[in-house]
């Protein structure tokens, strides 16, 4: 392969990273696959080290595509509607919903040892995030008004 050839090669994927990062924030999902995954091998670790592996597994690749469309989502839904207050209710409320009710039935299914524990990161870590989220696209549209 010349190195002409891969130029196009990763350009082409460039660019399709790039249109992506229109629905998916690329940071978030990194960050978010790593830790949730991290706490549900913790948290399913006592049943032993394969389901505990399978669990963090199914988490962290749920958690690199839900987190990374949900965070896009929630800014979307932050700067929606005239009313600050309602966007930012709408896009916390909605994404945290999405975001509990799809983990726990990602853990429900075959393979996790303690579904419900599994989905407290989430419960716990999806409201303030989402929140802040919002709060930080709503400021960065206010600074650009």
């Amino acid at each position: 392969m010349s190195s002409a050839t891969f130029a196009v090669e990763t350009s082409g994927l460039a660019n399709v990273t790039q249109r992506l990062g229109r629905w998916i924030d690329w940071r978030t999902a990194w960050m978010g696959a790593a830790a949730f995954a991290s706490a549900v091998f913790y948290l399913n670790i006592e049943h032993g080290a394969a389901p505990a592996a399978v669990a963090a597994a199914k988490q962290g690749a749920y958690t690199f595509l839900a987190a990374g469309l949900m965070a896009r989502n929630t800014e979307n839904l932050a700067v929606a509607f005239s009313n600050r207050w309602i966007s930012f209710a709408l896009g916390v409320g909605v994404s945290s919903c999405l975001a509990i009710g799809l983990t726990l039935l990602l853990h429900s299914a075959r393979g996790t040892p303690e579904p419900l524990w599994s989905t407290v990161p989430t419960m716990l870590a999806a409201p303030p995030g989402f929140a802040f989220i919002a709060w930080r696209r709503q400021r960065t549209a206010a600074d650009s008004d």
